[in-house]
């Protein structure tokens, strides 16, 4: 478990605090992103807004009802790599792990190797479904789709629905796990869902249709989605349903409304 420390002014370094506890504290408003922040391996204090994805803080939102933290002490007359060093005299706390910084060192190469394969892999796949997107919002044809009479966009299919409503499915459940608990019982919004699409391509769908998924107002549970399905047919395009997803303890069930879709062209396990 890494231990976490800020400064506060006026009182100095506090912690050690663990990573639930620092969100904790952003969200009470008592550090901010300009806060500086320090853990064992970090070579000098950084703003907190440098440590966002690794402290989770993607999707916490600060209780503006609370008063917001004392500003930070910098130095006069900073030079830009300097800029997050605080005025007074505040060393990180002394550590004789040397070895465990090494390992996780390299820990860190191996993963950033590892990254860049992956991203290698992900990233065409995911250029071609914003591409897919944009044709589809703007009525163009599918630039990453080679011309196919028995995948036109105008031929609509039951099977076809069902399967991309299928993904849409679980790209909802799996991102609510992995997110929602962890930022604090926040809704994920549409970056965690592009993540999601970039770590697990099959997400993106393909010439028997995709999907996109914009943030909604709850009709039930405790997030929403608005879904629009593209790739499938006229009749649906530009059209709406609602994912209304529950959480309870570690079950995750997603109900859909249709909003907009005409009758017979909503998925089939779509309410009204």
């Amino acid at each position: 478990m890494t231990d976490w420390y800020y400064h506060a002014p006026g009182q100095g370094r506090v912690g050690p605090l663990t990573a639930d506890e620092m969100r904790a504290c952003y969200r009470e408003r008592k550090i901010a992103r300009d806060t500086l922040a320090w853990h064992d391996g970090l070579r000098e204090w950084q703003p907190l807004e440098r440590l966002i994805e690794e402290l989770g803080l993607t999707g916490v939102q600060p209780d503006m009802s609370r008063p917001p933290p004392p500003p930070p002490m910098r130095p006069a007359a900073a030079t830009a790599s300097h800029a997050a060093r605080p005025s007074a005299p505040v060393e990180p706390p002394p550590s004789n792990r040397t070895g465990c910084i090494i390992a996780v060192i390299v820990v860190g190469i191996i993963g950033l190797f590892l990254i860049g394969i992956l991203a290698a892999i992900a990233l065409p796949a995911y250029n071609d479904y914003v591409k897919r997107s944009r044709a589809a919002q703007s009525g163009q044809a599918d630039p990453t789709t080679p011309a196919n009479p028995t995948m036109r966009d105008d031929a609509y299919d039951a099977g076809r629905m069902e399967k991309t409503d299928a993904l849409a499915r679980d790209l909802l459940t799996d991102t609510m796990r992995e997110f929602y608990a962890a930022n604090g019982n926040v809704c994920p919004d549409t970056f965690e869902f592009e993540r999601m699409m970039v770590r697990y391509t099959r997400y993106q769908g393909d010439e028997d249709g995709w999907f996109s998924v914009d943030p909604a107002r709850p009709l039930s549970g405790v997030c929403a989605y608005a879904v629009r399905f593209h790739g499938l047919g006229p009749e649906v395009k530009d059209r709406t349903v609602q994912y209304d997803v529950t959480v309870a303890d570690d079950e995750i069930t997603v109900y859909c409304r249709n909003i907009d879709l005409p009758a017979g062209f909503a998925p089939p396990r779509c309410g009204a």
